[in-house]
């Protein structure tokens, strides 16, 4: 397909800048083509055709690593609106690295709790700038059936904590009780990652300063990486599955952090853990690099979002 088939027509507008500015996210409106939404369907539905069991008890379907090529994706990176859409939001030339899919079943599914996207992130230097497009591509209904994301303004909570501080010291804590002869499991681990942001005290704050959207196919939701976010689960009603589409992006320029991608590999080293993804690992660079230099990354000119000068 074309570029053209992709071009939405959108137009930021100047109050959606500056809910993004003020709260680290914003909701887009129709910011996706109908051409663009059937394609993302179409691609989900084939890379969730082979998705791996892992989250199972979470999602109906995940998929991190996609195997198809993305030169519709491409295309789509490539259109004029979306193309000064983030780079207006976000001030920044950005490049991806990755797309994700989800897909939440009626009634069954509850999704991920509270988090930050620390494995989507964490190997890049806590600092820098990522931000995340996620685009639903069933209807999203909050007083209805549901099944779309909670998030919270960071600038009541970020998440900016998790990513500086929590995250090394749940390595580091683990460590030091292999150390001292304490045996610890992959439960331990997960219930760690997961327990600052989903503790009684806190889920209370984050459950009442919480943003959850309405949502037709076509329209997205913006948010930088500090943002914390939870999945609500698709209620029993009309709509059997919901399927997402998400993307990646972080600032060009970035640096890969090695100490951190190591950090996501722990479960796997310490506990024989198969993930879902290593793509933290894989990235194969030497500390300090900039991610655009991996070879991980095919097509490096086509992944970039670029400010354009008449902007």
């Amino acid at each position: 397909m074309s570029q053209e088939t992709f071009e939405s027509g959108f137009r930021l507008t100047e109050a959606q800048k500056a809910k993004f500015a003020t709260d680290g996210y914003v909701k887009l409106p129709g910011f996706l083509s109908p051409a663009t939404v059937d394609m993302l369907l179409r691609r989900t539905e084939h890379e969730m055709s082979t998705a791996p069991d892992n989250f199972k008890s979470e999602f109906n379907r995940l998929k991190y690593d996609f195997e198809s090529r993305k030169d519709d994706v491409y295309d789509l990176i490539a259109t004029p609106s979306f193309q000064d859409t983030l780079t207006s939001l976000t001030g920044r030339t950005l490049f991806l690295t990755f797309e994700l899919c989800f897909e939440l079943q009626s009634g069954v599914s509850k999704g991920f709790p509270w988090h930050v996207g620390v494995q989507s992130f964490g190997y890049q230097r806590a600092d820098e700038f990522g931000c995340t497009i996620w685009a639903p591509l069933h209807p999203v209904r909050a007083r209805g059936q549901r099944g779309g994301m909670a998030y919270v303004p960071d600038r009541i909570v970020s998440g900016r904590f998790i990513y500086d501080q929590i995250e090394p010291a749940i390595i580091s804590t683990l460590e030091e009780k292999a150390r001292r002869g304490i045996a610890t499991s992959m439960s331990d681990y997960f219930a760690m990652r997961a327990g600052i942001l989903n503790s009684p005290t806190m889920s209370d704050i984050l459950e009442m300063h919480c943003e959850e959207d309405d949502f037709e196919p076509g329209d997205v939701l913006v948010f930088n990486k500090y943002v914390v976010h939870r999945s609500v689960r698709l209620e029993p009603g009309e709509l059997e599955k919901r399927a997402a589409f998400v993307m990646r992006f972080v600032e060009e320029g970035s640096h890969y952090d090695l100490q951190r991608a190591r950090n996501l590999e722990y479960p796997t080293e310490k506990y024989g853990h198969k993930q879902f993804t290593r793509s933290h690992m894989e990235i194969g660079l030497p500390d300090g690099a900039l991610l655009t230099d991996s070879d991980y990354f095919d097509n490096k000119p086509m992944r970039m979002v670029h400010m354009r000068a008449t902007q």
